[in-house]
């Protein structure tokens, strides 16, 4: 009952954002392209910060582990590598291909993993939030790499990957693990002043600019992508990658945090990029309330399934 509860409770922030952009909407409070004017914002302000504060505040140091590291890097990109080659057999819109593929692949881990891990794990998190190092600069890439393929214009690879490098969600990573490992300071002024400040405030502004786009008639246009994107997200990532995680012998809160990487729902900012580098906003708006409410029951039985086993 605790992996519920504690489930719902990470989770709820969600929907009820999503709830008071869609309520906003419907008064009147937010018109024309309100929305689209606050996901720029988000995209290359507030979200870009927001990643440089986690991966900067975060000690990589002390509970750095190679295997689970090395773990979490292969499998993502395996699981890249794989949907950028199925998704396209099957889907042949060129804004819809990189909105899927993102939506499977890149999950709410920074939001959702300490809440759920620390519900589960008292004291030492093992590498629960080094792990947001590792995963955010690998899956933001990959994001980039498949918007550039199929929304952007027909560029040489050079200038390909200039833009991606130049991508606010890749670029704060770099950054962010640069000033990390260097141990390079800021100013508590700087960091708790201003930086804190507004990467609080990416979340909230996505979310609410998601919920003010979101159209329940949308369901039925998209239902063969959302089933796919709900199916590979809450069900098949989780199944094969947790299931080789306890084959390599990972348990306790790794396994945990390993359970979220892998099974937790769709990034928020899946429609901030989306709306951003060309993608079918729509669907991806689509896809993180789906997935967000549809993990509440997933991720319930996935910890309760490993709970049993006794293996955290």
């Amino acid at each position: 009952m605790t992996a519920v509860v504690q489930s719902f409770y990470a989770i709820f922030p969600i929907l009820a954002y999503m709830g008071l952009g869609f309520f906003l909407k419907k008064k009147g409070y937010m018109k024309g392209n309100s929305a689209s004017e606050m996901n720029r914002l988000v995209f290359n302000i507030f979200l870009p910060l927001s990643i440089f504060q986690n991966i900067y505040t975060t000690d990589l140091r002390s509970n750095f582990d190679v295997k689970i590291a090395a773990f979490v890097t292969v499998t993502s990109i395996a699981a890249f590598i794989i949907l950028s080659a199925v998704v396209p057999r099957y889907e042949h819109d060129e804004t819809v291909i990189p909105v899927v593929i993102q939506a499977i692949h890149k999950a709410n881990y920074n939001l959702l993993a300490i809440p759920i891990v620390s519900s589960f794990i008292t004291g030492d998190l093992g590498m629960t939030a080094v792990l947001m190092a590792v995963i955010t600069p690998i899956v933001n890439t990959c994001s980039s790499l498949v918007f550039e393929k199929y929304t952007g214009k027909s560029t040489s690879r050079k200038q390909k990957l200039m833009k991606i490098l130049k991508n606010p969600l890749v670029l704060s990573s770099l950054l962010g693990m640069a000033f990390n490992l260097l141990s390079i300071p800021l100013p508590k002024f700087i960091m708790s002043g201003v930086v804190k400040s507004l990467s609080s405030m990416a979340t909230p502004i996505a979310l609410l600019a998601l919920g003010s786009t979101f159209d329940f008639s949308s369901l039925g246009k998209f239902k063969r992508q959302l089933a796919a994107i709900s199916l590979g997200k809450l069900i098949v990532m989780p199944a094969v990658i947790v299931t080789l995680a306890i084959i390599c012998g990972i348990r306790g809160a790794d396994l945990l945090a390993i359970v979220v990487f892998s099974g937790s729902p769709a990034a928020v900012n899946t429609y901030s990029t989306a709306v951003s580098m060309g993608g079918n906003e729509e669907l991806a708006g689509q896809a993180v309330v789906l997935t967000s409410s549809l993990s509440v029951i997933t991720l319930f039985m996935i910890l309760s399934a490993i709970g049993l086993m006794g293996m955290y």
